[in-house]
């Protein structure tokens, strides 16, 4: 008897856990955390050699304005790049979700990103860089649907 009661109260302990709002709630900041800190390095790596691919690598992980933009400007930024040979890499430092509202599928975050930044040839230049970012979740998941340029 003792043991079916053990057994019961673990089996009602994990549903419970399990369907815990807060838990939901923790997963869905993880996985917006997740996504922005890739999406972010993405955003910000580029190599003028593989233009086309970078910026496809860019709408992929972006939605709404932000991915129209992108897209509308496409040609412009290959110009742009090829003319002055831009090559970019980024690594995330830290960042952290700010504000989470998994009803609406909407997150805001705050980074900061070590760049370093070479144009027609010359040394790479490191810089950091803090950004504040809207997230949207999508049918694929969270995207990124606006940077902006964070404060000091």
């Amino acid at each position: 008897m003792l043991a079916l009661l053990a057994a019961a109260w673990s089996g009602w302990s994990w549903w419970s856990a399990a369907h815990d709002d807060e838990l939901s709630l923790a997963r869905d900041r993880d996985a917006a955390l997740a996504v922005a800190s890739s999406g972010l390095v993405v955003l910000n790596t580029f190599d003028y050699r593989n233009g086309e691919r970078d910026i496809d690598r860019w709408i992929g992980v972006t939605t709404g304005q932000l991915a129209k933009d992108l897209t509308a400007d496409r040609k412009l930024q290959l110009e742009r790049a090829n003319s002055t040979q831009t090559l970019a890499t980024a690594t995330l430092r830290q960042a952290a979700v700010t504000e989470l509202n998994a009803a609406a599928g909407t997150a805001e975050l705050i980074a900061v990103l070590d760049v370093r930044l070479s144009t027609g040839g010359a040394a790479a230049a490191p810089a950091l860089s803090r950004l504040n970012v809207d997230l949207t979740r999508t049918d694929s998941g969270w995207k990124v649907s606006a940077v902006q340029a964070g404060g000091r």
